[in-house]
């Protein structure tokens, strides 16, 4: 190599190096299925006790029942002539288009949940946590609200969430406590505009946790087949929703929470496992995702717990900030884009994110208590009704 070639190389090293140093009910928007076509479900597991210093009077931990999907009545689709103004927000970011408000509905909610110690030892102390439904825009506004008894204590975690701590002494064996929580929330039916999709993602709702395996590596090459020849972020996020929505099958019952693995290995699942299953290639294909558990309302259905709960998620899309999705209502073709970046006013949020280390990790309540030989059981009811 003669010397200006020698030269020449150092001084392509001296540039790479420089460079290195720099650098988704009441009225559906679209025709229904027939009733027949959509299962119910109830979702209980058993608690696992989370672990607790060496007492000489054990703690016990129980977890709530949880899930549901609709039953479908077909309604007509409804008009609406007209946006109604939502109720006081604050000024939105001038980078974030705001979703329209097509309607708005007041519902008054009311849980109702009873402790029994079936002993045959007395308990010397009972502590209940529960969820409290909150204002959250753009998704609804509390308009009242009342916990009986009286909590010791108001909470709020990292996600916002709201909590009340109510403590009981001295509950003998055959004895039981109440509480009951009502509200009065005003919930918006919301439309997003993808037509533009663009703007700053945040780096936030990315990791993976319990239920939630973004990082298993199928979930990701699954999540790079899906979206890499997309246009844009809500191109990804869409068909992402579409594969959730077609290959999952509705079931009746899955005994405990399976998770996204589970889900789409085996292509079946409640409503907890569409969530968690788009919660999961959404953050694979680095689109931020946040899990929503909450109640819904639907006309004329009785007033089973098990058909009122719900699961769905939202996620983060640059211009838009958070969208909802709700894959389980939306996987019939013909209700599919109801339910992707809108959602219908019977959709009312308890909590946002997986795994609340307030509720145990657990649904809705979590509750603990102190005694020996004690048995402690629970009973709770939902109604949702509209605010007269």
């Amino acid at each position: 190599m003669s010397i200006s070639q020698k030269a020449g190389a150092l001084a392509l090293v001296l540039a790479v190096l420089s460079l290195l140093a720099c650098s988704l009910p009441i009225q559906l928007l679209l025709q229904s299925p027939t009733p027949e076509a959509i299962p119910s479900a109830t979702r209980m597991h058993p608690p696992t006790p989370p672990p607790r210093p060496p007492s000489p009077t054990p703690t016990w931990t129980v977890s709530p029942t949880r899930t549901a999907s609709p039953s479908i009545t077909p309604k007509t689709k409804p008009t609406h002539t007209a946006t109604l103004p939502p109720p006081p927000t604050a000024t939105p970011s001038p980078q974030i288009v705001a979703p329209t408000i097509l309607s708005q509905v007041d519902y008054q909610v009311v849980e109702r949940i009873v402790l029994t110690n079936a002993g045959p030892g007395a308990v010397e102390r009972l502590t209940l946590w529960v969820a409290l439904i909150r204002s959250l825009e753009p998704y609804q506004f509390v308009l009242d609200h009342e916990v009986q008894p009286a909590p010791v204590e108001w909470l709020n975690d990292e996600y916002g969430n709201s909590y009340a701590r109510i403590e009981f002494d001295n509950l003998a064996a055959g004895e039981s406590v109440e509480t009951t929580v009502t509200n009065t929330v005003s919930v918006n039916e919301l439309a997003h505009d993808l037509s533009l999709c663009f703007g700053d993602m945040p780096s936030t709702s990315l990791d993976p946790e319990t239920f939630v395996e973004s990082d298993d590596p199928d979930i990701q090459a699954l999540a790079r087949e899906l979206s890499s020849t997309r246009g844009n972020a809500c191109e990804s996020l869409r068909a992402l929703y579409d594969y959730v929505a077609d290959h999952i099958s509705y079931t009746t019952y899955e005994s405990g929470d399976r998770g996204a693995v589970w889900a789409l290995d085996h292509g079946s699942g409640d409503c907890t496992e569409f969530a968690d299953a788009l919660l999961a290639l959404s953050r694979a294909a680095g689109i931020p995702a946040r899990f929503l558990e909450g109640v819904t309302y639907r006309e004329g259905e009785r007033q089973d717990p098990n058909q009122i709960k719900h699961d769905w998620l939202e996620a983060y899309l640059p211009g838009h900030g958070w969208v909802p999705l709700d894959p389980t209502w939306g996987r019939f073709a013909n209700r599919r884009d109801a339910y992707f970046a809108r959602i219908s006013p019977d959709h009312i949020i308890v909590t946002v994110g997986r795994n609340l280390s307030t509720l145990g990790r657990y649904h809705y309540f979590y509750y603990n208590w102190r005694g020996i030989d004690v048995s402690l059981s629970h009973q709770e009811a939902w109604t949702v009704s509209k605010a007269p």
